[in-house]
């Protein structure tokens, strides 16, 4: 039985390995002739082969024991061939009779070669094809021994082992021609140098690169082909090296060197180095090639790279030499780039990690009114990442000066072929452009104001409007200074935008004293003022919290002036810290100098339309008024110069005056002869420069003789001398005068009258009182006794408690006039002795307690524990308890009762107050008089006799001390006692 064939001789694989031994077109091979020859005397066959079965033949490797055409041929096609069955079924096969076979008794063989009998044995290559087969024939049969089988198997390995070397010399000379091909067809110059330094391979590269041929150059040194002559001896250092160390640090580097070709022309090469052992001596391979191409083009490249780097500190240079800022941003956009101009605005270089979401607050930029943050698709460097072309952008942005104002422009970067590069921006800084047209906006405004306005405070207040909008500050504020020149008031508040300055700025009044805040401080100063307003305390009171609660960081005034005097004040505000601005402040000054002469003028034209107005009303009213009103100038050469008289001269002169210069001679002409010494006395006085009066008769113009009373009061104006004088009628006067005297000695005759009798009334009411003492106290006394007795029933016991309550009111009606008595003769006495106010004040709230705690009111104490006094205890126990019981009888149930009693520095100050029905203000100037009762009490019917304040007052007053009352706020009275202190 046969093994089915798994492999045809057609076969690509198998034929490639057959035609890799070499064997198909070979001549004899001994080592196959020795085992064919070995094989046919061991088995006795009589013929011994090793066949290769080729696509359409079978050649012989190897034959012994033919003859013929077989002999010379050596092959045969492969229908006369048995060992193509071998390679079919790469098995061995064996035949004792070709004629008996199923497959081989109708080949050709038989009859054209007598092949009778056959054994084969399959010749395998190292991978397993089988390339043909080591076979013995016989032109008989034979029936093969195991022995000859064996010996047959033996033979056919030891052609196998041939065949597998024919195999791997045949791959080492494929691989030798194909590296061979390789390195004849590379670019590089291939050269070998064995341990001595010798070329042992030299490819055509190398033929061309350098000069040699392969044929003159195997075998030279080295030194001689390639290397210049200055560097043979580091070379023959190196290789010395190596055959002493047997390594070489040049082993798989690339390495740039100088060489040279035939005909001395030297060039760089870069070379990389290889080693290999053969006959355990190292063998150095080199592949060199031509860099002068490469090191020019490099040579190119960096001369571009430092023209590129030129360029660009060119560039650099020239950016950062700008005054304008620019930035660009990457094609990512990426922050890549700021020139100097931009890194000074910033404080700092760009940086590329910082996203585009967070430039506007990583480089505080803001929307033209420097309050409001840009959004991130606002700012104009990323809206030209994507795309867009901006120009004349506006924006301000924050920088440690102070805000400063830009106006940008930005567009992408792209390339010819549409490619996005990145994007740039530049910001021309405006602020000085943008400052000077605002304040050429604000002197037009100013001087628009200045022409239309109507008065000086018109004017003042729509310039801090002006001014306000204009430089576009938070708020701003006209004070003016009040006439008596003791305080500034504010008069007008202008708020930009509507914001909300409540608390801090508006139309509500406020005043300050001259240094109190910050307009109090410019009238003070008569100067400029720029602040911080945060913790300057310039801000006078609240409105300092206030400022720093709703962000308002500067303040600027500037005084409104003329001369040396201050007139007003006019104050700005802005929610920012603005640094000190000359210009600004120049601005101001100038427009604060505009407006105190448009001021003053204003004044000047307002007085003297006033002057004319009142010299209008003053003659309206000196012509209802009898008296004569006159000026005259006193001239050197001792005339006079009639300057003004009054048309009304009728009443007192009998009739008008002349007017002109003769006036005053035609006046003093009417003077009674008998009252010449008098008008004598009076032209000396006013000589002198006093005043004067003059009481004489004038024989008037309708021949009446009228007592004139003249007075007269001179001044000196620029050096000349005036006399203002009126005259008056005395005539009607005199006869009041004598009428007055009359009834003014009547009116003593009835105060007289009137004295006697509030004399008459003290007596009687002292002898009343003393008589009520005696009977009042038995009552009491008898009262008492009743009340003690234990048989006395209730009825009666009520009885008499109602006469003991009414004896005692009875009785302290008596005491308080006693003591009014006493006060009016003046024999009232103190006893005062070291005492504690606080001490005595407090035992009479505990002795009021329980009436207090009855109408449930609640009692608040605040003393001092220790307040020293020298004081009669007993006086001034009568007078607290009489503010206290006033102050628990006047107040409603559920009030409340607050008595206080401090020491401030020489006084003892003790207030009593209460949430009662309060004090008419009317009637507070009549509170402490005797028997005063206030309208509201007694419409309430509150009982009480209107003396105890009275008693009260006076036992204060005896201690030298005060008391008064007040409304106490949100309803009630509030009484304040002040005593003199002393150290105990």
């Amino acid at each position: 039985m046969r093994a089915a064939p798994d492999q045809r001789p057609g076969d690509a694989e198998r034929l490639r390995a057959l035609r890799a031994t070499g064997l198909l077109d070979a001549g004899p091979v001994p080592t196959l002739d020795r085992l064919t020859s070995l094989a046919q005397r061991l088995v006795g066959a009589g013929a011994a082969l090793v066949v290769l079965i080729d696509t359409d033949r079978q050649r012989f490797a190897s034959a012994c024991g033919l003859s013929g055409d077989l002999e010379r041929d050596r092959q045969t096609p492969l229908s006369h061939s048995y060992c193509q069955y071998v390679v079919e079924d790469r098995a061995a096969l064996i035949v004792p009779d070709a004629r008996l076979d199923e497959r081989l008794r109708t080949n050709p063989a038989i009859t054209d070669y007598d092949a009778i009998a056959y054994a084969g044995f399959p010749l395998r290559t190292p991978d397993g094809l089988v390339l043909g087969s080591f076979c013995v024939m016989d032109d008989h049969r034979r029936d093969w021994t195991e022995e000859q089988l064996a010996i047959l198997a033996d033979l056919a390995a030891a052609a196998e082992s041939e065949v597998a070397l024919r195999l791997a010399h045949g791959e080492q000379l494929l691989a030798a021609d194909r590296m061979q091909a390789v390195l004849d067809s590379a670019h590089d110059a291939y050269v070998s140098i064995d341990f001595e330094g010798l070329v042992v391979a030299w490819n055509g590269s190398a033929e061309r690169l350098f000069g040699h041929a392969a044929a003159e150059a195997m075998g030279r040194a080295i030194t001689d082909l390639i290397i210049p002559a200055r560097f043979h001896d580091v070379h023959n250092a190196g290789m010395a090296r190596v055959r002493a160390s047997g390594k070489s640090r040049l082993l798989g580097q690339r390495l740039q060197l100088t060489a040279v070709d035939r005909t001395g022309r030297e060039f760089p090469v870069e070379m990389t180095i290889q080693a290999n052992l053969e006959h355990e001596r190292p063998i150095f391979h080199a592949f060199l090639h031509d860099i002068s191409a490469r090191m020019e083009a490099l040579a190119t490249l960096e001369q571009q790279r430092r023209d590129l780097e030129d360029e660009r500190t060119f560039l650099h240079a020239m950016l950062d030499n700008l005054d304008t800022g620019v930035a660009a941003c990457d094609g990512t956009g990426n922050l890549a780039f700021f020139n100097r101009a931009m890194r000074d605005m910033h404080g700092r270089d760009a940086d590329p990690d910082a996203a585009g979401e967070e430039w506007a607050q990583e480089y505080d930029l803001y929307a033209p009114d420097g309050r409001t943050m840009l959004r991130p698709d606002e700012i104009p460097l990323a809206r030209a990442v994507g795309g867009q072309v901006v120009r004349g952008e506006h924006m301000v942005v924050r920088t440690g000066d102070g805000p400063r104002r830009f106006v940008a422009n930005a567009r992408p970067i792209d390339t010819p072929d549409g490619r996005r590069l990145g994007s740039v921006v530049a910001m021309h800084d405006i602020t000085e452009g943008h400052r000077a047209e605002e304040m050429r906006r604000a002197r037009h405004a100013v001087a628009q104001v200045l022409s239309e306005a109507t008065s000086a405070e018109e004017a003042a207040v729509d310039v801090v409007t002006a001014i306000t909008d204009a430089l576009d500050l938070i708020c701003g504020e006209y004070w003016q200074v009040s006439p008596e020149r003791e305080r500034i008031d504010r008069i007008s508040s202008h708020i930009r935008d509507g914001r909300d300055l409540c608390g801090f700025s508006g139309s509500e009044p406020l005043s300050f004293a001259r240094g109190e805040g910050l307009a109090g401080q410019i009238w003070e100063r008569g100067a400029e003022l720029w602040t911080h307003t945060k913790g300057d305390g310039l801000l006078a009171g609240r409105r300092s919290d206030v400022a720093d609660a709703i962000g308002i960081r500067t303040g600027i005034g500037l005084p409104i002036r003329t001369g040396k005097r201050v007139l007003g004040v006019l104050v700005f505000f802005a929610d920012e810290v603005l640094p000190y601005d000359s210009d600004i402040a120049a601005m101001l000054d100038t427009v604060g100098a505009h407006l105190g002469r448009f001021v003053e003028r204003r004044r000047a034209e307002d007085l003297n339309l006033a002057l004319v107005t009142a010299r209008r009303d003053f003659d309206r009213v000196v012509e209802q008024v009898p008296d004569y009103v006159w000026t005259i100038e006193a001239l050197p050469d001792g005339t006079s110069r009639p300057v003004y008289g009054s048309p009304n001269g009728s009443g007192v002169f009998g009739g008008a005056p002349p007017s002109g210069d003769g006036m005053a001679d035609a006046i003093l002409a009417r003077i009674h002869p008998e009252d010449a010494g008098a008008l004598a006395g009076f032209s000396v006085a006013l000589n002198a420069g006093e005043k004067a009066e003059l009481e004489c008769r004038v024989i008037g113009y309708d021949g009446v003789a009228r007592w004139v009373w003249t007075r007269a009061v001179p001044r000196v104006e620029d050096g000349r001398l005036f006399v203002d004088g009126i005259s008056t009628n005395m005539d009607e006067r005199r006869e009041l005068n004598e009428q007055r005297e009359d009834l003014l000695r009547q009116e003593q005759q009835q105060v007289e009258q009137l004295r006697e009798l509030d004399r008459m009334k003290d007596e009687l009411s002292a002898v009343v009182i003393h008589e009520l003492r005696n009977p009042v106290g038995v009552i009491r006394g008898y009262t008492e006794m009743l009340l003690d007795s234990p048989h006395l029933d209730e009825t009666d016991r009520k009885h008499a408690g109602v006469v003991e309550r009414s004896t005692e009111h009875l009785q302290r009606l008596v005491d308080d006039l006693l003591d009014l008595a006493r006060l009016d003769a003046g024999h009232i006495s103190i006893d005062p002795r070291p005492m504690s106010a606080g001490r005595l004040v407090r035992d009479v709230l505990e002795n009021h307690r329980p009436s207090a705690y009855a109408k449930n009111l609640t009692v608040i104490e605040k003393l001092d524990p220790h307040l020293p006094m020298l004081g009669d205890a007993q006086r001034l126990r009568q007078a607290m308890d009489n503010l206290v019981s006033n102050a628990i009888k006047y107040t409603p149930d559920g009030g409340t009762v607050t008595v206080t009693g401090e020491k401030h520095e020489h006084e003892i100050v003790i207030r009593v107050a209460d949430t009662g029905i309060g004090i008419p203000a009317e009637q507070y100037a009549h509170l402490f008089s005797r028997f005063f009762r206030a309208s509201n009490a007694t419409r309430k019917g509150i009982k009480g006799t209107g003396l105890g304040l009275a008693v009260t007052k006076a036992i204060i007053g005896a201690h030298e001390g005060a008391v008064r009352a007040d409304p106490e706020t949100g309803g009630g009275t509030v009484f304040t006692v002040t005593l003199p202190t002393s150290d105990l």
